[in-house]
C-alpha cells in the first residue's frame, strides 16, 4: 500500500486545521479542506496549489454529503479525516448564555462533527483513521465557557463511542484535546497580557503550544502507525489537564 494518504480536513482554512493541512501536504499527502467562508477558501487554495477544497457549512447535512463525496472523487478515495471545524463559546457565565448562540455552537461543534465523521466512515478505505479535534476544556472545564466546554465534552464522548462501535473494522478513532495554541479563536486571550498570564498559571509547561508541534502530532495520529491508539484521548496541553 502506498504511503500517500488521502485526507479530509474540516475547518481547514485557518488555525489548527490549516496548519495540519499544510503539514500533511508538505509530507506528501493528498489533502482536501472544508471551509465555511468562500473568500477564505479561495485564498488558501491560491496560496497552497497542492490543496483541494470546498465551501461547506458542516452543520448542513446536504452540504456535508456533497463535500465529502467531492473530496472522495477528487482524491480518488479517502483514508483519513481530521474532524476539526468548530466555533468558540460566548465567553460569559452560564446564566448569561444566549440560547440561539448556544444552539448554533452545538450545531457546528457537535452535529457538524457527527455529520462529517458519519459520512467519512461510510466511504473511507480501510485501514482508515479519524481524529476528532475536541479541547482540553472537555477534560477540565473553564469558567465562562459552559457552552464550549459542553460541546467539546460531547465530541470526546462521540469519539469514544465510535471507537467502541468501529473496533475491529479497520477504522481508528482518536480524540484530540489541545490546550492553548495561537489561532484566530485564541488571539484575544493570548495577546492580552493579563489574560495570558492567568492562563499560564494553569499550564505546568509554562508556555502555550506551537501550531507546528500540533500539526506534527495530528499527522502521526492520522497515520496507520497510530492504530493502537484507537479510542484514546490525546491531550497536547502542556499539562493543563493534570
Amino acid at each position: 500500500m502506498s504511503d500517500r494518504r488521502r485526507v479530509l480536513v474540516s475547518g481547514g482554512t485557518s488555525g489548527i486545521g490549516l496548519a495540519c493541512a499544510e503539514r500533511l501536504v508538505a509530507s506528501g499527502q493528498s489533502v482536501f479542506v472544508l471551509g465555511s467562508h468562500p473568500e477564505k477558501l479561495t485564498g488558501v487554495l491560491a496560496s497552497q496549489p497542492a490543496l483541494r477544497g470546498a465551501v461547506c457549512d458542516v452543520s448542513d447535512e446536504a452540504a456535508v454529503l456533497a463535500a465529502v463525496e467531492l473530496a472522495r472523487r477528487e482524491l480518488g478515495g479517502l483514508d483519513a479525516a481530521f474532524v476539526n471545524a468548530g466555533i468558540d463559546g460566548q465567553g460569559v457565565p452560564g446564566g448569561e448564555i444566549e440560547l440561539d448562540g448556544f444552539r448554533r455552537l452545538l450545531e457546528v461543534n457537535v452535529l457538524g462533527a457527527f455529520l462529517v465523521a458519519r459520512q467519512v466512515v461510510a466511504v473511507m478505505s480501510r485501514p482508515g483513521s479519524i481524529v476528532f479535534n475536541a479541547s482540553v476544556n472537555a477534560l477540565r472545564p473553564e469558567r465562562n465557557f459552559l457552552d464550549y466546554n459542553a460541546s467539546k465534552a460531547a465530541v470526546v464522548s462521540m469519539a469514544k463511542t465510535l471507537a467502541l462501535e468501529l473496533g475491529g473494522s479497520g477504522v481508528t478513532v482518536i480524540a484530540l484535546c489541545p490546550g492553548y495554541f495561537p489561532t484566530a479563536m485564541t488571539k484575544p486571550y493570548l495577546e492580552d497580557p493579563s489574560i495570558a498570564a492567568e492562563l499560564l498559571t494553569h499550564i505546568p509547561a509554562g508556555r502555550f503550544g506551537e501550531l507546528g508541534e500540533l500539526a506534527a502530532l495530528v499527522e502521526y495520529l492520522l497515520s496507520p502507525g497510530a492504530s493502537f491508539l484507537h479510542g484514546s484521548v490525546v491531550s497536547p496541553d502542556g499539562g493543563a489537564s493534570i
